[in-house]
């Protein structure tokens, strides 16, 4: 597989990475203060052997089992000089506690958990350093690849939703782009939330999205979404700025449009008599709190996360390019062999 991606942020498309694999035998063996990790280096993905990294004050070491595909994972891939000569991407994670740093407390060697991770620090990778405000418990009911699929999108999804819709009992939200990974996620919320849950998906997404509670799925290759939805309360727009703009006409007024693909035009929400908003990252607000929500939930059997795809850490290029092609139900997730 030769791809290579830019040094610099491009339009180029992601099937333009490169990713050159370093034998095991090659590099040296794996030992007690070693891992295998997969850097970007001079414009290519690299499975290679670096130090392990050590827990400070407030910080934990997970032995990671399973670590989620974003977006964000082949965006930053692009940008990654500016991160560092060797950063290791990834943001969700499972795994165990492998060790405690000083003033860690509540947590200990072999706890099971899910976390936000940090690049240049990331997720791909056996071990990855987290502070203890960034983890809480793997849901009892999911499995580690399933759970590695929580923290980005729950997160993403519980923020759009609770914190900045206020979505409330018996109101109408229309999940444009349900089937993915924030949408399944806000719709598992919303229907939690008691709310009367619209989703946009393919034909073939349609009996999945009313098992994870939709109320009524629009198929968006039958015509434009925005003629058979009308009146809802809030949206969530989780697939390109120009649906979010559509998404304005099934609005009532006084509703909000959520949109995490882009800002909408102040003129054009006040026009239509709505609030809109378009929140961007958590600027490093403690994860815990939103992974212990959507905990749960998913112990409830209010949640669950589908996982079309696992692919070995090795084969991230490739998860990359059929992630960025947008027709992934659920999550795409990277299996970390020990």
């Amino acid at each position: 597989m030769h791809r290579r991606f830019p040094a610099r942020a491009t339009a180029l498309p992601v099937c333009s990475l490169a990713l050159l694999l370093v034998s095991p035998l090659a590099a040296s063996a794996t030992g007690p203060e070693t891992m295998k990790a997969l850097v970007v280096s001079d414009g290519h993905l690299l499975l290679r052997t670096v130090p392990k990294p050590q827990p400070r004050a407030g910080e934990v070491r997970i032995e990671i089992r399973a670590a989620a595909v974003n977006p964000a994972d082949w965006k930053m891939a692009r940008m990654a000089s500016r991160m560092g000569p060797t950063p290791i991407l990834g943001l969700d994670a499972s795994g165990t506690i492998d060790a405690v740093g000083p003033s860690v407390e509540g947590w200990k060697r072999g706890d099971p958990v899910i976390a936000l991770v940090r690049p240049p620090h990331g997720a791909y990778a056996q071990y990855a350093i987290v502070p203890a405000d960034f983890i809480a418990p793997k849901p009892r009911t999911l499995t580690f690849d399933e759970a590695a699929g929580i923290p980005v999108a729950g997160i993403t999804a519980w923020r759009s939703l609770i914190d900045v819709a206020d979505l409330q009992p018996g109101q109408r939200v229309l999940i444009d782009g349900g089937a993915g990974g924030v949408g399944s996620a806000a719709v598992q919320i919303a229907k939690a939330r008691g709310a009367y849950v619209i989703a946009t998906a393919s034909a073939r997404n349609i009996r999945f999205l009313r098992s994870i509670g939709a109320d009524e799925v629009i198929d968006y290759t039958a015509g434009p979404f925005e003629r058979k939805v009308k009146d809802v309360d809030v949206v969530l727009a989780t697939v390109n700025r120009a649906d979010a703009l559509r998404a304005i006409a099934t609005l009532k007024p006084g509703g909000i449009l959520v949109s995490i693909v882009g800002p909408v035009p102040a003129d054009r929400c006040a026009a239509a008599r709505i609030r809109c908003s378009a929140p961007g990252s958590s600027g490093g607000q403690p994860a815990a709190p939103y992974l212990r929500d959507v905990d749960r939930l998913a112990d409830a059997g209010k949640y669950r996360v589908s996982v079309e795809r696992v692919f070995p850490l090795s084969e991230a290029a490739e998860a990359w390019t059929l992630n960025e092609q947008g027709h992934t139900r659920g999550k795409l997730i990277l299996s970390v062999a020990h």
